[in-house]
């Protein structure tokens, strides 16, 4: 199933079913369309009653609010349910092959509850969501609804959704949108144009036969005061170009340079407490949904969930975590041709665990085909896979980068955790409240992939299997970079532990990666100087996942992240900007 994730081959494959849409320019650009000046042209009220021929998605900005809306006659309270999900439906791939899944080409079985609030739509599932499909989960994020001239009096609705294939980190994001009234809705209209996925890209539509079943929904209010405090919690924002209104003499061309503009998804640069911005192109015009554009986190992770983990277990409940030894938490070990006999959380974390075959960059990570870790789903066998590896050095001399450590160290996190505070502590979501809901994180990164024990609700990965928005970056940056570990005055991370990781402990900087820099605690780490132009040596920390995804922690405050899927890692242009608004090095305060 997964192996399609892996090989990558060029191919057109086109399916259409059924009448469902029109064909616009992929290039675009979208223009908000004001009431009263002409006719909608895309998914009018006719297009939604009674459906429209369509060989491709539409253009983005016929999903989106239009620039004059009213505000809405209706209110949306109940279920929507699609129906023939799995006949209607039309498919490009332009990378990969789904040729021996022709499922995959139609949505997940849909049937969900949402609640309105102040013109927004809010589905009650967030995070991901489990479905009966065999190979897609959904992720559903608040969208809009609005008042249209011509729409004969039925409130307009769209929100985004983003499918995630099992088992996989890659996301696949969407728009949905449909008319109402008190009595019932339209059709609805899905595309899905836009991916961060290394070896498949795609475009899907369609139109659907929808179902509307108005209703109280239990805990409608809570649900509605909870989004609002979300919106309310969030970064402060700006375009990224408000960057050289406030910092004139920064080169805003540096952020995004040097990735290739049709596998970026979004970047941001967080300075002074504001979060600038992109955009966030479909190849069918701009996203209306940016703050909701989901993005996958790859091993991003290893440093925003599991480092954190040991961080925040270090803090509140023992300093000597770091040093416990895994084979005392981790049972499956003894069995492990590796020597798990000093190996302690810390070296896991630090990826020196000295069981590994190869010592070559990225040798034994990048089995994606061969090694049976990436593709088994449940618990059992997933663990055997990441043990089965020979003992070739002594724990804390050697880093080699491996996906399979940080599987490891999650599960004897877990299994300390469970020592603590029982059975049922989960060492995910001890993370999320303890560090992301305090943090005021949307709800979005309260869910991770796990393996399929208990319908895939099993062992959180923790190497991988988590998905950003723009606003989480910023939250989780500032919280690190700036905040050291501190949410609203009290210490979350252990300080010593978070000072290694961001390279502000001269003593302990990690495990070398030869000539590259250092690793430690599951952050990379670069050392620039006068070879790079600068008056000074420093560090500067990296979070970085497999397809392109970085979070660089400048040492001046300052982050600067993206998401994309051309395995592209590069960000000394950007780090030379931030280093005009609060320099570096020291004697360089005050120069011009």
């Amino acid at each position: 199933m997964k192996k399609i994730l892996i090989s990558i081959i060029m191919i057109l494959l086109v399916s259409a079913c059924g009448e469902v849409g029109s064909t616009p320019s992929p290039q675009a650009t979208p223009v908000p369309r004001e009431m009263g000046d002409s006719p909608r042209e895309l998914l009018t009220y006719d297009d939604l009653m009674n459906g429209f021929a369509a060989d491709s998605p539409v253009d983005e900005a016929a999903l989106a609010v239009s620039a004059d809306a009213g505000p809405p006659l209706h209110e949306f309270e109940g279920r929507l349910e699609l129906l023939d999900v799995e006949r209607v439906g039309g498919m490009t791939v332009h990378v990969g092959s789904l040729e021996q899944q022709p499922e995959a080409g139609h949505l997940p079985p849909f049937d969900f509850e949402f609640v309105q609030s102040e013109g927004y739509l809010i589905p009650v599932q967030r995070g991901l969501i489990i479905t009966d499909h065999p190979y897609w989960n959904y992720i559903l994020e608040p969208g809009r609804v609005w008042q249209e001239d011509d729409d004969q009096g039925y409130t307009r609705a769209s929100f985004p959704f983003a499918l995630s294939w099992k088992g996989s980190n890659a996301i696949f994001n969407g728009t949905m949108s449909f008319l109402f009234d008190d009595q019932g809705s339209s059709k609805a209209w899905y595309q899905v144009t836009q991916e961060t996925s290394i070896s498949l890209s795609l475009d899907m539509w369609g139109l659907l036969d929808a179902r509307l079943t108005p209703g109280p929904v239990p805990g409608s209010g809570e649900i509605r005061t909870a989004f609002a405090q979300e919106l309310a919690d969030r970064f402060p924002t700006e375009p990224i170009e408000k960057l050289s209104e406030v910092y004139p003499k920064v080169d805003l061309s540096a952020f995004g340079r040097g990735i290739s503009q049709g596998n970026l998804t979004w970047y941001g640069f967080v300075v002074d407490g504001v979060n600038y911005v992109s955009g966030c192109r479909t190849r069918f015009g701009e996203y209306p949904y940016c703050d909701y554009m989901r993005a996958p986190s790859y091993s991003t992770a290893k440093s925003a969930f599991a480092s954190v983990a040991l961080m925040r277990l270090a803090q509140k409940v023992d300093p000597a975590v770091p040093g416990l030894l895994v084979r005392d938490y981790l049972p499956e070990t003894a069995s492990s041709p590796g020597d798990w006999s000093a190996v302690t959380f810390d070296n896991v974390l630090d990826m020196a665990t000295g069981n590994f075959e190869s010592a070559e960059n990225m040798v034994d990570e990048e089995h994606w085909d061969t090694d049976p870790f990436w593709n088994e789903e449940y618990y059992d066998q997933k663990i055997a896979a990441a043990l089965n590896w020979p003992h070739s050095a002594d724990p804390g001399t050697r880093w080699v980068y491996r996906t399979f450590d940080t599987f490891i160290l999650t599960r004897a996190m877990q299994n300390y955790l469970q020592a603590q505070e029982g059975s049922g502590a989960d060492i995910f979501d001890f993370v999320v409240d303890e560090v992301y809901k305090p943090l005021g994180m949307g709800q979005g990164v309260f869910s991770t992939l796990r393996t399929k024990d208990d319908n895939w609700h099993g062992q959180p990965y923790g190497g991988y299997g988590m998905w950003w928005i723009p606003d989480d970056l910023a939250k989780i940056s500032e919280f690190l970079n700036v905040d050291g570990g501190m949410i609203r005055g009290e210490q979350v991370l252990h300080p010593g532990l978070l000072a290694k990781a961001l390279q502000r402990d001269p003593g302990d900087r990690g495990v070398d990666r030869g000539s590259r820099g250092k690793y430690n605690n599951a952050f990379w780490a670069d050392r620039y100087g006068k070879n790079n132009g600068y008056d000074c040596e420093f560090w500067v920390p990296e979070m970085l996942g497999y397809s392109g995804i970085v979070v660089v922690l400048m040492p001046n405050g300052a982050s600067y992240y993206y998401a994309s899927d051309g395995r592209q890692f590069t960000w000394d242009a950007a780090l030379r900007e931030a280093n005009k608004i609060t320099p570096f090095c020291p004697e360089e305060l005050g120069t011009d």
